[in-house]
């Protein structure tokens, strides 16, 4: 909880809407994170596919695995989060959109790889996961301000401006009323 915050990229590309973003994605699925595996330079995470949107629907009830773009530098007591990404908590349910890990074929023969069916988010940032409780996000971090993970931990994504924020806001109600059909403000 005391490791330093550093992130790195915005929280999306210029261009990001409701519907590239849909376009981008294999698979869009609702999901609770279940176990995670930190990685060097990333995070693993299993997560319960609890419905399928788009992609295949043999997903659905199965446990699949998903690159999360953040980490802990343990030597360097660091928690470093790409993209505004911030990880899924556990126990709460999240839409995702995916696109399949496209280097198992080079894996394949890893024990800690061989039968995972494995996903990495469609943008690698964290406009691709929302949390399906309908609270809209409020928080924006100030660049000039260190900050410690234990500041952060419950935040949803991390963004350094009003304008991030407004636009994953405004992703999120477009995201929830169409796989949700409801949201709560």
């Amino acid at each position: 909880m005391e490791y330093k915050v550093s992130g790195g990229g915005p929280l999306y590309e210029e261009d990001i809407s409701f519907s590239k973003l849909v376009a981008d994605s294999e698979v869009i699925v609702k999901v609770v994170a279940s176990e995670r595996k930190f990685l060097q330079g990333t995070s693993l995470t299993g997560v319960k596919v609890i419905s399928v949107y788009k992609g295949d629907s043999d997903l659905a009830n199965s446990t699949i695995y998903v690159f999360e773009p953040c980490y802990f530098d343990f030597e360097g007591r660091l928690f470093f989060a790409y993209g505004g990404y911030n990880f899924m908590k556990y126990g709460e349910e999240y839409i995702l959109f995916l696109k399949k890990w496209p280097y198992m074929d080079y894996m394949r023969y890893n024990p800690f790889y061989r039968n995972k069916d494995i996903y990495m988010l469609s943008h690698n940032r964290g406009i691709d996961k929302y949390c399906t409780a309908g609270v809209l996000f409020d928080k924006v971090l100030s660049r000039e301000q260190e900050y410690c993970y234990g500041q952060i931990a419950e935040y949803e994504v991390i963004a350094y401006s009003q304008e991030e924020l407004n636009k994953y806001n405004k992703i999120k109600k477009q995201v929830l009323e169409q796989f949700l059909n409801s949201i709560n403000n």
